[in-house]
């Protein structure tokens, strides 16, 4: 039988069921679902909605698979790639074919969609930026470093014209070299900014988004 001696038992037991299913409930999302409660977006069925106003709201009401959507702007975490760079110093220009390990942050240009098999598919356009990073000296040695620079970049697909400032040797700098966009790895990494919306009206077939 139940008593008041054991009601103490019972309330931690309550809690440690709650705190696990909702725990698991997490675990148990889609990835798509993971990506938008991350971003903000607040599901129909949302009990703790916000109310804010439409004209202020970051996502449509309803959101659908299979739907090509576009943000002002997309995000990401970058490591950049160098493959050369030419810096002035003491009057003449050397070409630096040093190796480098940085990373920033990528901002571009382009649509988005929501795939049934929990991945979203990314249309990018025209990229810019800015990194930092630490150029190495020939041998790897790491306890001294042979250059720090501070970029910024623009580019089409994976090549980006890099141009910066090296605080080492005191010197501009400007170089070729691609990118790893974080968010080619984990979509969680991708950030849609600013107001989104459907390009295209979505299809009469097209499921909904759900809180799953």
């Amino acid at each position: 039988m139940f008593s008041r001696k054991n009601l103490p038992r019972f309330i931690f037991f309550l809690f440690l069921t709650n705190g696990t299913l909702l725990t698991y409930g997490q675990e148990g999302k889609s990835p798509v679902v993971k990506f938008l409660i991350k971003r903000g977006y607040e599901f129909p069925d949302t009990t703790n909605k916000t109310g804010e106003r439409d004209s202020l709201k970051k996502w449509p009401d309803t959101l659908y698979y299979n739907t090509v959507y576009k943000a002002f702007l997309l995000g990401s975490p970058t490591i950049p790639i160098p493959v050369s760079s030419v810096e002035y110093i003491g009057g003449q220009y050397i070409v630096s074919p040093t190796v480098s390990i940085g990373y920033g942050y990528t901002w571009f240009f382009g649509d988005f969609i929501f795939n049934e098999n929990d991945k979203i598919t990314v249309d990018p356009t025209f990229f810019f930026g800015v990194i930092t990073d630490a150029a190495l000296q020939n041998n790897f040695r790491l306890n001294k470093i042979a250059g720090f620079t501070t970029d910024a970049f623009i580019g089409v697909g994976p090549l980006s014209l890099f141009a910066g400032y090296d605080f080492i040797n005191h010197s501009a700098s400007i170089g070729l070299g691609s990118r790893l966009d974080l968010y080619t790895l984990s979509q969680l990494r991708l950030k849609p900014i600013g107001k989104v919306r459907s390009v295209r009206k979505h299809k009469k077939l097209a499921r909904i988004i759900e809180n799953e």
